[in-house]
């Protein structure tokens, strides 16, 4: 008897022709989910001792699919990565039950929630014009930053940028917070430029004294290289947005710079 015809007869017996086959896991639809616990607690000097015990807020579990934490996030895809105490013979495994969380330590429920609302949006917010109004995108652009998530992040750049007026103080507290090389330029040079036109101490109260002090001294020197036409009316000359960006970019060099590098590993943000 030929080999092949060995080899059918067994297959068949093990499976006869008529028998359905057997069913196969969709990977993409076939979810894993985890348990969070998003634990957050205020700095320890502002509570009073006798609060101390009750201080912790947004004690809140979250079972989600955790696939897009994989495939989003390097932190999470490192994490999930290592070899469950379960695949070694244990029976609690941490973000298995709400017994056993992973916490998520120092995060708000608000943060989070915005960020799964990215994650996995519902029908409701696909079906809204901005699915997440400014304060959830920041939200979303903070932990998005913290967590690696890169093309998050890059979404909840372009969505502020495009749907949002950011602010030049907003953009340069949010640069800072989160590394946005481009909206720390802009907000400085609209600084820069008085738009809008702050007082000394409104400018020392938005973005610190050592900031302030040095958007004063590029106002000198955009208002010195102006020169005033009498019989048009108008400034003309050097001081013109140009010059302010010029200015800003040499004299912040070294933040421009640090930001910059450390922005580099989530790729280029589409500002449009």
């Amino acid at each position: 008897m030929a080999l092949d015809t060995i080899l059918r007869t067994v297959a068949e017996q093990i499976m006869p022709p008529d028998s359905p086959a057997a069913p196969h896991r969709v990977e993409e639809y076939y979810w894993s989910n985890v348990v969070f616990k998003v634990a957050y607690t205020p700095s320890s000097y502002l509570i009073p001792p006798s609060l101390k015990a009750k201080s912790q807020v947004g004690d809140g579990l979250f079972r989600v699919p955790r696939g897009q934490f994989i495939a989003q996030s390097e932190v999470f895809a490192g994490m999930f990565g290592v070899p469950s105490p379960s695949e070694n013979g244990n029976v609690s495994v941490e973000g298995e039950s709400d017994e056993n969380p992973i916490v998520l330590e120092g995060y708000e429920e608000k943060d989070f929630k915005a960020l799964l609302g990215v994650l996995y949006p519902s029908m409701f917010t696909l079906t809204r014009r901005q699915a997440l109004d400014q304060t959830e995108l920041t939200s979303v652009l903070k932990l998005s930053t913290r967590w690696e998530m890169h093309e998050v992040r890059r979404y909840a750049i372009t969505q502020l940028s495009g749907y949002y007026s950011l602010t030049p103080v907003e953009k340069i507290a949010l640069a800072r917070a989160h590394w946005v090389s481009d909206w720390l330029i802009e907000g400085l040079t609209n600084l820069v430029n008085d738009n809008p036109k702050l007082s000394p101490d409104e400018l020392e109260a938005s973005v610190g004294l050592r900031t302030a002090f040095r958007i004063a001294r590029l106002k000198l020197e955009c208002n010195a290289s102006t020169v005033y036409c009498y019989n048009c009316r108008r400034n003309t000359g050097r001081g013109t947005v140009t010059d302010a960006d010029a200015l800003v970019r040499e004299n912040f060099k070294d933040e421009i710079d640090e930001m910059v590098e450390a922005e580099r590993p989530y790729g280029p943000a589409d500002m449009s």
